[in-house]
């Protein structure tokens, strides 16, 4: 009996696809795409032909196909299949290298296999966040161009930048930050305001605070909220504040920070 599944979406703000598929068994026969596939094992394992090159894969490893690569999927015994990949067009790829380099080439990833990569706990979240609808367009974007990004850096030069006060530009972004939380932030806000690509300042940024820009807005937000409950203020009212969708929205934010709702967090301060 056959229990495999497959699930496709497409995030229109990122202009990417995500393919899941789960329970697979069938072998897949030669092929190839006009699209770059990158995906990854989630569980189980399979002989892959690539270019005439065979590997076997397991959990974790990460796939990078090339749009004309040839290749082929095969059952290396008897067990199920979860795989998860990216779908991206050799012209959102350009966009995304522009962004990354400061030119637009479409890479070509070699070798197609990277054995235990350090990029699948990125990977994965960015696949989740886009499976489960999230509207955080920030938070997607900043791993997007971190995975890429990294991938690509194998691939060609850096793009040499003017020797600048790095530090002053992440304070006054910071600043920015600081005043605006509230707001629907958004990646090229940010970009803009320091005037470097998106990701040089994501990664930046991240270099000089040891965390993302979207985790330093969550963590802003998070310090403001404490204040707000601590003084006994209303939920309804820190929820606009603050500028989440819905009191629940805020509750389940607080709780993954705090470990604790709003309200057990307020009677600590307001009994």
């Amino acid at each position: 009996m056959d229990h495999s599944n497959s699930k496709i979406v497409f995030d229109e703000k990122l202009n990417i696809e995500v393919l899941t598929l789960t329970g697979m068994i069938e072998s897949l026969p030669p092929h190839f795409h006009d699209y770059y596939e990158l995906g990854y094992i989630e569980s189980g394992s399979r002989r892959v032909i690539c270019q005439g090159k065979e590997y076997t894969i397991g959990k974790n490893d990460l796939l990078l196909f090339n749009p004309k690569d040839n290749h082929t999927c095969l059952e290396l015994k008897k067990e199920l299949l979860d795989f998860r990949c990216f779908h991206i067009t050799t012209e959102r790829m350009e966009e995304l290298t522009l962004e990354c380099l400061g030119y637009a080439i479409c890479p070509y990833f070699e070798p197609q296999i990277v054995y235990q990569s350090d990029l699948i706990p990125q990977i994965t979240e960015l696949i989740d966040l886009i499976e489960n609808g999230s509207y955080c367009d920030l938070q997607k974007e900043e791993l997007l161009y971190m995975i890429i990004g990294d991938l690509v850096a194998g691939c060609s030069q850096p793009v040499e930048y003017e020797q600048i006060d790095v530090s002053d530009v992440i304070k006054r972004a910071c600043e920015y930050i600081e005043r605006h939380y509230a707001s629907n932030i958004s990646l090229c806000d940010l970009s803009s305001f320091t005037g470097f690509s998106k990701y040089h300042f994501i990664r930046m940024f991240t270099k000089e605070k040891g965390i993302s820009p979207y985790r330093f807005i969550e963590c802003t937000k998070m310090t403001e909220a404490k204040k707000m409950l601590k003084a006994g203020e209303d939920l309804s009212n820190i929820t606009y504040q603050l500028g989440f969708s819905s009191q629940s929205h805020f509750t389940n934010f607080f709780k993954k920070y705090a470990m604790v709702t709003p309200k057990q967090y307020s009677k600590l301060y307001n009994a």
